[in-house]
């Protein structure tokens, strides 16, 4: 409506012939749209679908910024309060076991620019997590979702996984999380 309303204003239209407009002229109403990649709607149909995993419980949407947001940092702790953090900051929080789960989601659609260097936010990600001494009941998640994250890109983060000694990291899509929490974290 935001955008509607600047609309309006900017060019004088009356707002009857806008929203007429929006309604009966799809590219017209593509102007006042958002890309889904810009509204959070990944990161929030990945909470949801979390949420109804049974292995979870206590799952929380963390801020994406501020003195709350959660980062790890560069000596692989994780951290709220981060000014300049050297990471994008970590989407979700829950428990499962004994182990509390902090985990990144990014969904991205075919490579490029932008795609990749998602691509190498997470390996850095990862690779700051695995010089930590968190505690041994912490795991980091770095869940990959979209047509970009083949089995050969997964396979390719999966280097820098803890997945022996703890405290552990993975990096895997979406579905597989629950079995990974089964495996690893049940106890």
């Amino acid at each position: 409506m935001k955008r509607i309303y600047t609309f309006i204003a900017r060019f004088g239209y009356p707002m009857d012939a806008v929203v007429n407009k929006i309604k009966t002229d799809e590219m017209f109403a593509a102007h006042f749209t958002k890309e889904p990649r810009r509204t959070s709607l990944h990161g929030n149909l990945a909470l949801e679908w979390l949420k109804e995993t049974d292995v979870i419980r206590e799952i929380e949407k963390l801020p994406s910024s501020g003195e709350a947001a959660v980062d790890v940092t560069s000596d692989g702790e994780i951290r709220a309060g981060m000014l300049n953090a050297p990471s994008k900051s970590l989407d979700f929080r829950w428990r499962s076991g004994r182990h509390t789960i902090y985990a990144s989601h990014k969904f991205t659609k075919e490579g490029g620019g932008n795609q990749d260097s998602q691509f190498k936010e997470v390996k850095r990600l990862l690779e700051m997590f695995q010089k930590g001494r968190v505690d041994r009941h912490t795991a980091l998640l770095v869940i990959v979702d979209g047509p970009y994250f083949t089995k050969k890109k997964i396979d390719e983060l999966r280097r820098f996984c803890r997945d022996v000694h703890q405290p552990l990291s993975a990096a895997l899509p979406i579905q597989d999380v629950p079995g990974w929490l089964e495996d690893n974290c049940a106890s």
